[in-house]
């Protein structure tokens, strides 16, 4: 078991540097609700650069409003805004606490949930959901969420959630040095680095690439069904998309809308001055 902590622009400036020696890792704050930058979280650059340059494994939350499929597809746009080119060694969650929520029908918040982690992963990344233990018990109780990591709030000494569960929020009352105030404190089940490094999520390989997800570039040759280059499904010129995915280590490594294409089938349009 890893022992973290989990922060927002609540806990102000961290001094990451005297507070590194006493966890394993951060879950990050990224923002708020739907994609607009003034719902991003003030301290999520500064304290997701200083757990890079110390070394710290992080993952992020994103704090979730979403009552819509479409206020859910704004978070899922708002979640990737602000995880591009980061390197998440750590899940990404959706945080589902918020009381309007809780007053919808089950299966609307499972469909709303699910639609959020389903897209997540289709971009690529380990996605997880964020709740106390009453929700995951009524509100978030579902089969079609089964499958997806939970990180349970439960303040206590004793973990009961019965169900996957890949982090324990322990205490919302840890004191270390580094931060001013109270944070809140975690446990980690799973040894997550090296289960997203195995499994080629949160684009962690993405560095050897010469073009990153979310680039904009023009597709002139095959695109595949596979990434092994097998099945071509259409071959194009000089037609444009974007880049919603990287899967390394693979001939054909970068999916677009209409499949996936090797590297040589693609480039940038350079602009004159």
């Amino acid at each position: 078991m890893q022992k973290g902590i989990d922060v927002s622009a609540y806990q102000g400036k961290i001094d990451w540097t005297r507070i590194k020696p006493y966890i394993d890792f951060a879950i990050i704050r990224c923002g708020w609700g739907n994609d607009s930058e003034a719902q991003d979280d003030i301290y999520y650059e500064r304290n997701s650069k200083a757990c890079e340059d110390l070394g710290i494994p992080y993952g992020v939350y994103l704090f979730s409003y979403a009552t819509t499929l479409d206020e859910a597809r704004s978070e899922v746009l708002h979640t990737l805004r602000l995880i591009r080119n980061k390197k998440l060694e750590y899940p990404v969650f959706l945080d589902v606490e918020e009381k309007r929520q809780m007053s919808l029908p089950k299966e609307t918040l499972t469909e709303i949930v699910k639609y959020y982690c389903e897209e997540m992963e289709r971009h690529g990344y380990y996605v997880g959901i964020y709740a106390s233990l009453d929700r995951f018990k009524s509100n978030l109780d579902s089969r079609d969420l089964d499958r997806f990591d939970k990180w349970v709030a439960e303040w206590n000494n004793r973990f009961t959630y019965e169900g996957k569960a890949g982090m324990w929020q322990q205490t919302s009352y840890e004191e270390l040095p580094g931060i001013r105030g109270r944070v809140d404190g975690d446990i980690a089940f799973y040894d997550y680095p090296k289960i997203i490094r195995d499994a080629n999520l949160n684009h962690l390989g993405d560095e050897k690439y010469k073009f990153k997800v979310g680039d904009k570039v023009y597709v002139s040759g095959n695109v595949y069904e596979n990434n092994d280059m097998s099945n071509v499904i259409t071959t194009l010129c000089d037609q444009e998309y974007v880049i919603e995915r990287i899967i390394p280590n693979t001939l054909a490594p970068y999916q677009i809308a209409l499949g996936f294409v090797s590297e040589s089938s693609l480039y940038q349009k350079v602009l004159n001055d």
